[in-house]
């Protein structure tokens, strides 16, 4: 069952048009500190690598293809004082800027350990790396719009304009439809492509770049990779490992996400680790996807990714390295670990073999699911505040409006402490 902080709506300072209150704002900015203190973040959180062996890693994931940097920032900002161990971006150095700006902001406010930043790639068409595509102009007048609504990430906006066309006899005025996809915000959940009336919506696929992507891994505010892939077929993913070269050697961690695939599924993963053995100077983790991008729909869509989590456990031969939910994780997601078992159980090595991978201090034992990562959930439960402070003041950064920051903390700390199991003091 979810955490629940509470914030006393008295102490929250009225929003006041034209300049910033800033002797409100610096009251408010000591409520969310007191509200990281009173939590225990600082004496729960440990190193991410901790985290994992105890079976309390909690990674943000603000999206594969979403690449609006304000948002991104405000995200990372709340979810560093929230506690998380990592952070999942896009792979573009203006997402990756964002994202430790984020973080550093979070630390200007409470000093807390640095989040890994992780960048995410593919290496073959993948679900997450896409885009929705269409023309407005295409689109009748009298359309619904029900891509607007059904959008989670507020990225498809029609408006109706005049449009003037010279003709032989003289101009005619039109009305047509102007706007389409805010490309910077979709992240490529497809839910736009089956509700448009007309078919006009498209999805372009892409994949990153491996040379660029390698240029990234060596920059010092990059910890972390994770590569996706379908799982069924290994070639796609060697040929991504062996273009990364020995960019791979300034990481900490290598995560892989790939989706169950039925009885080959082992396999496959011992295979790509087996690929990755010889050159893999980190620590290893393996991302169990189960449905992409579905947590922000309801209760129902976290149990592909704990079945995938059981038929792992039911395994005696797993690959080596850690495990980690991912794909329709939400607020639901520890609730049905704990009826499989599965939340924080610790596994006993059986022998060194298993733990050539991780370092000597986490080797002996560590918890079978080393921790959740959370995206589409953990985007609506902030972003909801995040728009409300968008609609008031623009694009602005969250510290400056720090009744809205107390909010979104709030209700992040709900998610993580399910996870980190936080004690709020009464």
């Amino acid at each position: 069952m979810a955490l629940c902080f509470s914030i006393n709506a008295t102490t929250l300072p009225q929003h006041h048009h034209g300049k910033v209150n800033y002797r409100s704002n610096k009251k408010c900015l000591e409520s969310v500190r007191n509200l990281v203190k009173t939590t225990g973040v600082a004496s729960v959180v440990s190193a991410p690598q901790e985290s994992l062996q105890k079976g309390n890693w909690v990674k943000l994931i603000c999206g594969a293809s979403f690449e609006d940097v304000v948002d991104v920032r405000n995200l990372s900002l709340v979810y560093t004082l929230a506690g998380v161990d990592c952070i999942d971006c896009a792979a573009d150095a203006s997402i990756v800027n964002a994202v430790n700006e984020g973080i550093e902001a979070a630390r200007e406010i409470v000093y807390l350990r640095k989040p890994w930043v992780m960048i995410s790639v593919n290496d073959d068409e993948d679900l997450h790396f896409r885009k929705a595509e269409f023309d407005p102009e295409e689109c009748p007048l009298d359309c619904s719009r029900p891509c607007e609504t059904i959008c989670p990430a507020s990225a498809i906006s029609l408006q109706q304009h005049q449009s003037t066309t010279e003709l032989s006899h003289g101009t005619e005025t039109l009305n047509v439809l102007k706007g389409g996809v805010i490309t910077e915000r979709c992240y490529g959940c497809g839910r736009c492509f089956p509700v448009c009336p007309y078919d006009k919506i498209r999805m372009a696929m892409y994949t990153r770049d491996a040379a660029a992507t390698a240029e990234l891994l060596k920059r010092n505010d990059v910890d972390a990779i994770e590569i996706h892939t379908g799982g069924r077929q290994t070639a796609p993913f060697e040929g991504l490992w062996n273009d990364l070269g020995n960019s791979t050697g300034y990481l900490k961690l290598v995560a892989v996400s790939l989706p169950y695939a039925g009885d080959s599924t082992i396999s496959s993963m011992n295979t790509i680790y087996t690929m990755m053995e010889p050159h893999l100077p980190c620590l290893n983790l393996w991302q169990l996807d189960g449905r992409p991008m579905s947590g922000d729909i309801g209760r129902g869509a976290t149990r592909e990714s704990i079945a995938f989590a059981a038929c792992l456990a039911a395994v005696k031969d797993k690959p080596r390295g850690f495990f980690q939910l991912a794909g329709g994780t939400n607020a639901h997601t520890v609730e049905g670990l704990k009826k499989e078992g599965l939340f924080q159980t610790t596994l006993v090595a059986e022998n060194s073999k298993d733990n050539r991978s991780m370092p000597t201090s986490l080797a002996s034992s560590h918890a079978l699911i080393g921790g959740i990562a959370y995206g589409g959930y953990a985007r609506k439960i902030v972003g909801r505040v995040l728009s409300s402070m968008r609609s008031q003041h623009g694009l602005v950064h969250i510290e400056d409006y720090p009744e809205h920051l107390l909010q979104a903390l709030a209700n992040a700390l709900d998610l993580v402490g399910t996870v980190k199991c936080y004690d709020p003091c009464t």
